[in-house]
């Protein structure tokens, strides 16, 4: 199902699968169409928005107008969009799938209790390292609020963990972007720890610290 809201076009999929049918990587031919009645100039940027059934968090997809239909050409031909992908999208698109089959539901990937922190944090790009902070925190993962560019669902990246030891430099471990949010307010990714790195070590340590403040407060609070 495509829903059109303006610049932001949403994708409805009923599985994973069914996204990575509507939206095959074809180089820079990767892209949407949109039946649209309304005019929207070429070369506007634009927004697909895409719901699967049973993830929590839509995917935000960054593309372009590429060309219109101003009149139908019969049923199979309506009046409408192409949105094509822009090129850091389609070069995530691949990993986006792998990632989004690997962790099927929002609810798969926290099945680790998460606890809320403010650490100062900041993560790797192509454009260098960019400050954040660390929040709701888990074994597993954590939300990053961003102070630069979001990276793409199913992206690798590392991130730096400020513990607010002088004597010892940030703690850098390696991460996969789970989900975006794009708010201004709110603007951030969700990520998952990649697995196996002995660095999670300090994760745990900052987990089990936060358990033991969040268990007194409700003991205090129930007194």
């Amino acid at each position: 199902m495509l829903i059109d809201r303006e610049h932001e076009f949403t994708l409805v999929c009923a599985a994973v699968e069914d996204f990575e049918k509507a939206l095959p990587n074809k180089g820079p031919e990767t892209g949407l169409f949109f039946p649209l009645s309304r005019q929207v100039k070429v070369g506007d940027r634009a927004m697909i928005r895409v719901s699967i059934r049973g993830i929590a968090d839509p995917l935000f997809l960054e593309g372009r107008i590429r060309w219109r239909r101003v009149k139908s050409g019969g049923p199979k031909l309506p009046a409408g969009i192409f949105v094509g992908l822009v090129e850091r999208e389609r070069s995530h698109l691949d990993a986006m799938v792998k990632f989004l089959k690997e962790r099927r539901s929002r609810a798969e990937r926290r099945k680790h209790p998460r606890f809320p922190v403010d650490i100062r944090a900041s993560y790797g790009t192509s454009k260098g390292f960019f400050d954040a902070e660390m929040m709701n925190l888990s074994k597993a993962g954590a939300f990053l609020r961003c102070l630069g560019p979001l990276l793409s669902v199913g992206v690798r990246f590392p991130v730096k963990v400020n513990l607010g030891d002088k004597n010892n430099p940030p703690v850098q471990l390696n991460a996969q972007v789970a989900w975006i949010d794009l708010f201004e307010d709110t603007k951030g990714m969700g990520i998952g720890f990649i697995r196996g790195q002995s660095e999670l070590r300090e994760i745990e340590r900052i987990v089990k610290v936060a358990s033991k403040d969040q268990g007194a407060r409700r003991s205090s609070s129930s007194t």
